[in-house]
């Protein structure tokens, strides 16, 4: 059986039924138990609800799993020590691989929340377990929250400038990436960029004018408006703070990877943004 912690998430929810679809046997893990009903419709084979500052419940909830997809909770304080507590449950345990959802750059100590991401790889990488890391792109799925907005105004906004590249990834194909590296010992203590080709919001603004049909614009966010919104939502000042941080930095260097692994573990050509807007268009 496989383990999904944050299961409740965009990607945990992705990511099991997925796997359930295919066959596979999931015990999905939420921090919430009010979160259980939200994901039982997902084919989920068990589900557990246990928080990841839980050592001891982590042991109990990691029983009976052979291998286990660990996502984190993003910008969150405490990266590290939740880290710890599901690499001492994996072992005490006897689970046998554990796949980390890791994001992009982890070396980068100007995003701190990289970078006690990259201290979480380090310990999986000398924990002794089989391991794969995933470092992960945006998904272009983080878009579709504002796609209503965007078709009443015209504008694709994001809180960084037009013209910087970002290596965006389908979902969809981050879920076979998940499956195909849990299931293949091919990957194995492997550290792989899961990221598509870079894209500006200019170029998207573009792609997604000549598909839907009507002019939409590139539009940089105001920062101070992405944060208020952000406060509005409950965001901790750890994840304030990372915000802050982050969208600057993307200014300077946006964030950009090879997508050569992608294609590799997919056996073919990742999913682009053109692909992902006709999709969606034909949804709505």
């Amino acid at each position: 059986m496989i383990g999904v912690t944050c299961a409740g998430g965009k990607t945990g929810r992705a990511i099991i039924s997925h796997l359930a679809r295919n066959g596979e046997k999931v015990r999905a893990i939420v921090r919430h138990p009010n979160s259980l009903d939200n994901i039982r419709e997902l084919g989920a084979a068990d589900l557990i609800a246990c928080d990841l500052s839980d050592r001891e419940g982590l042991h109990r909830a990691f029983q009976g799993l052979e291998q286990l997809y660990y996502i984190a909770p993003n910008m969150h304080p405490d990266e590290y020590s939740f880290g710890l507590n599901v690499l001492t449950s994996c072992i005490k345990a006897s689970i046998k691989k554990i796949v980390f959802h890791s994001m992009l750059h982890t070396q980068i100590q100007a995003l701190p929340h990289h970078f006690e991401r990259s201290r979480v790889e380090e310990e999986i990488i000398n924990s002794g377990l089989k391991f794969v890391i995933l470092q992960c792109g945006s998904y272009m799925q983080n878009m579709l929250p504002g796609w209503s907005k965007m078709l009443e105004t015209g504008f694709h906004s994001m809180p960084y400038d037009t013209d910087t590249l970002m290596s965006l990834v389908d979902l969809k194909d981050v879920c076979e990436v998940a499956e195909e590296t849990l299931c293949s010992s091919e990957y194995d203590f492997g550290m792989f960029e899961i990221a598509g080709a870079p894209i500006t919001v200019i170029e998207k603004a573009s792609i997604l004018s000549e598909i839907l049909g009507r002019e939409i614009k590139p539009q940089k966010t105001d920062l101070q408006e992405v944060l208020a919104h952000a406060r509005s939502m409950g965001f901790s000042e750890y994840a304030l703070n990372s915000l802050k941080q982050m969208f600057p930095y993307y200014d300077r260097h946006g964030l950009i990877a090879s997508s050569k692994s992608l294609a590799t573990i997919l056996g073919r050509k990742p999913s682009d943004f053109r692909t992902f807007v006709k999709n969606i268009s034909e949804i709505q």
